[in-house]
């Protein structure tokens, strides 16, 4: 697989589906020490958790192959085992030492916190005669309405933007022209989209580093909003669970919408599960097979495989739950009979 600036909730499930250990690698950005000299480190920490030479030398020649081709990449971030070829990700801006875990399920939470954080996005700068739109996988596209009653021409951009936001899968509009250009853009935008789309102004700023503050910005909203609605609807009207036990047992019954796990995770507590996504307790029965994983990891790969979705919440942020895990829940159905 190539590597890629954004791994795509897919990856993520393809490599925590195992029940057999799998390799995750973190090498941050670290100048003060050589490249091979921290790769011997990490590959002593992997043989250290068991294992061998046929996963190791295939993740460390990934990482090798995606460090030549840009040094200056930042984060690489990397996964390997039996059933997972060696996938490798740039992960700008994510902060992480080196570490590495031969581990199952895999350890893809500091990651997946990466994600949640930059949402994909379109771009938009727009004026009475121009505009051009963008987003990280598609490149630009330019439009010319000079000469055109400028609200058509605005209204044109704002159905490229409606495509581009649906192909991109984007819920993240960043829009930068004089205020009546970007209320006419909006105005013009089909209402579905408007319902389902954050809006950030950027006036004439469309610096990389402010794009990506916007978006980090979109991201936190909307976290706060879960966590707002766990508290709300959650312990208010009794449809979430907090605690180990609690919300392992709500993944264990399929109940689970949205999934809360805080970061930095607890390195000492555990939890087990097996083949499937449910099957997951806090304690390990007699005669069971289950395997016994980091409680975050096990927590993440129920939720990821059963089709929930997952929040990484900093730890200790109010109306977080209790433990650094807790989970919002769909109704239980009830059975009704005449």
């Amino acid at each position: 697989m190539p590597k890629t600036c954004r791994p795509a909730l897919r990856d993520l499930i393809d490599v925590v589906w195992p029940a057999r250990p799998v390799a995750s690698v973190y090498m941050g950005s670290s100048p003060s020490h050589s490249w091979r000299s921290r790769w011997v480190r990490l590959a002593d920490q992997l043989r250290g958790d068991g294992a061998d030479d046929d996963v190791v030398g295939p993740i460390g020649a990934a990482l090798h192959r995606a460090h030549a081709a840009d040094p200056s990449a930042g984060t690489l971030v990397a996964f390997a085992g039996y059933e997972v070829p060696p996938r490798v990700f740039h992960a700008p801006g994510l902060h992480h030492l080196d570490h590495a875990w031969f581990s199952s399920p895999a350890h893809v939470l500091p990651l997946l916190a990466w994600v949640q954080e930059r949402p994909p996005c379109v771009v938009v700068a727009a004026d009475r005669e121009t505009a051009e739109l963008g987003t990280a996988g598609t490149g630009r596209v330019s439009l010319c309405y000079g000469g055109w009653n400028w609200r058509e021409g605005v209204r044109s951009a704002a159905a490229a933007a409606a495509a581009m936001l649906a192909r991109e899968d984007a819920r993240v509009l960043i829009v930068a022209g004089e205020d009546d250009v970007a209320v006419a853009l909006w105005d013009a935008l089909p209402a579905p989209v408007r319902r389902d789309t954050t809006v950030r102004r950027v006036g004439t700023d469309l610096s990389p580093s402010r794009v990506e503050d916007e978006v980090r910005a979109a991201a936190h909203t909307w976290t706060a909003g879960v966590l707002a609605d766990f508290h709300e609807r959650g312990r208010a009207r009794q449809l979430g669970v907090e605690g180990v036990d609690d919300t392992l047992g709500a993944l264990a019954a399929g109940r689970v919408d949205d999934l809360f796990v805080g970061q930095p995770e607890d390195v000492t507590a555990t939890a087990w599960y097996g083949l499937a996504p449910t099957d997951v307790a806090p304690g390990h029965p007699a005669g069971s097979r289950r395997r016994c994983g980091l409680l975050a990891d096990v927590a993440v790969r129920a939720a990821l495989l059963s089709g929930s979705r997952v929040h990484v919440i900093t730890a200790g942020t109010r109306r977080a739950p209790e433990d650094g895990i807790g989970a919002l829940c769909r109704v239980p159905l009830t059975l009704v009979r005449p």
